[in-house]
């Protein structure tokens, strides 16, 4: 997508910033539809600092992106009658979020005006994942009472892996002297490899050395998780698995957030991208063919909010 026309702003400076940010989207790997479409939006939000005299990116503060966001509130759809929807609103911000970031990255802003705004919508449509914090999923690993639950959760959380993945695990997919673990087909049939830390290893090593023997009725059975009777384990049993760990823990805010094994995934994204890991990498580890599906759990944890405050 190179630059139009449309594209065109008369403050030199601004232009500049935002042909960085197009290519800055490019570079991440965001399909043409969203490239465009973020461009766009901060190609706006340019033009009205424009009109409010404000030609220089320094001299943005929060106060003007309060304004700004009180602007969009009332600006008309260009896309159906009535004005911007709070989905719509939402993605209007990000995108501010997301080029204020690389402003900052590269050293043309000191301070991110955005980092210490929370915007809040009329609507709240769609509901948030439920996500462990890293010490309720830490708590989820001091109430495991054998080896293969503490191996559960470390493929689960610790590798971020779907039910599916997990059930279709097999023998030889463990690489575990090599510290990862392959995929051979993940959703979309898509092989990625994940590396694992010593701890993982080391609860896989145990599971299969002193439990896994004791589940195996056929030697030539390949599946890493074994069920009762000796099968393959399927996503009903990672569900009962989870639950009774849950309900041991008697915490009243995890059990209260219905927690699944898809949950747990949904966690160990959000603590990755807390612990300052790139969207990117995150979106290899969870095998996301598009970043903006991995976006979705980008989050300010409140630490870090106070941080910044």
């Amino acid at each position: 997508m190179g630059k139009s026309k449309s594209l065109y702003l008369s403050n030199a400076v601004y232009s500049d910033c935002l042909q960085d940010y197009q290519n800055h989207l490019r570079t991440l790997g965001y399909v043409c539809h969203t490239q465009k479409s973020r461009v766009f939006i901060v190609l706006e939000f340019l033009e009205w600092l424009t009109a409010q005299d404000l030609n220089e990116i320094t001299q943005v503060q929060p106060v003007h992106l309060k304004n700004y966001s009180e602007y969009l509130k009332n600006r008309p759809s260009r896309s159906k009658a009535g004005v911007l929807s709070s989905c719509s609103m939402r993605h209007h911000l990000h995108s501010l979020r997301l080029f204020f970031a690389l402003l900052q990255q590269k050293h043309i802003i000191i301070k991110n005006p955005m980092s210490v705004l929370v915007f809040n919508f009329r609507q709240q449509q769609r509901q948030q994942k439920a996500v462990l914090t890293i010490s309720e999923a830490m708590t989820l690993y001091r109430y495991t009472e054998t080896l293969q639950e503490r191996a559960f959760l470390s493929l689960c959380y610790g590798c971020g892996l779907r039910s599916m993945e997990l059930s279709a695990l097999n023998m030889e997919d463990l690489k575990l002297k090599e510290n990862y673990i392959v995929i051979v087909r993940g959703k979309g049939n898509k092989r990625r490899i994940i590396p694992i830390n010593q701890r993982i290893r080391s609860d896989i090593e145990h599971y299969l050395d002193h439990e896994r023997i004791l589940y195996q009725k056929d030697s030539n059975q390949t599946a890493v998780l074994l069920n009762s009777t000796g099968e393959r384990m399927r996503k009903y049993t990672f569900v009962s698995i989870l639950n009774k760990i849950i309900e041991r823990t008697g915490n009243t805010a995890i059990i209260n957030k219905g927690i699944r094994p898809h949950h747990l995934r949904h966690s160990i994204a959000t603590h990755l991208l807390e612990q300052g890991v790139s969207v990117e990498q995150v979106r290899r580890f969870l095998g996301h063919s598009l970043l903006e599906t991995t976006e979705q759990y980008t989050r300010v944890s409140q630490k870090q909010l106070k941080e910044l405050l």
